[in-house]
């Protein structure tokens, strides 16, 4: 049996497997993704902190990424609206940072975090952890993030 074929057959299973299935309560239900996302330092005060409202779509992410001088934070959320109307929130964060002006070298972070929520329950992403500056500083960033049903947010932005 060729490569062609056996592509061909899984493809068709593939296809199989999803007739019969209600997706009706995911169609034309919009979510508004509302990020509060805040870098704190030593004692927990409020160094930054940025708010945010995108709206998408089940299992489409929002992007948000952050600079600075010597990183990048990108976090990707995602949620997926599961039948009974509770969602399924995947955040993934990658950091991408040099110790100093001058180094070459670029360490790369990931994490990856899922977990089930309610619509309009409040969770916490860290996607940083904790870091330190050239002065031994330590500081924090953490992403407070709530999906909402657009009818529920009162929001009339477009899905772009």
């Amino acid at each position: 049996m060729s490569a062609a074929s056996l592509l061909i057959l899984f493809t068709i299973n593939l296809s199989a497997q999803t007739d019969g299935l209600d997706l009706s309560y995911i169609e034309n239900k919009q979510l508004s993704i509302n990020l509060t996302t805040r870098i704190l330092g030593e004692e927990n005060e409020t160094i930054w902190h940025m708010n945010s409202s995108n709206v998408t779509v089940s299992g489409e992410a929002v992007k948000v990424k952050l600079t600075g001088d010597r990183l990048v934070v990108i976090a990707n959320i995602t949620p997926y609206l599961n039948s009974d109307n509770t969602l399924f929130l995947v955040a993934k964060g990658e950091i991408f940072m040099t110790d100093s002006a001058d180094s070459e070298e670029v360490k790369y972070y990931t994490t990856l975090k899922s977990l089930p929520v309610k619509v309009g329950e409040k969770v916490v992403f860290f996607p940083l952890g904790m870091a330190y500056d050239s002065n031994s500083n330590f500081y924090s960033m953490e992403m407070e993030i709530q999906v909402l049903s657009v009818e529920d947010s009162g929001d009339s932005a477009k899905v772009e």
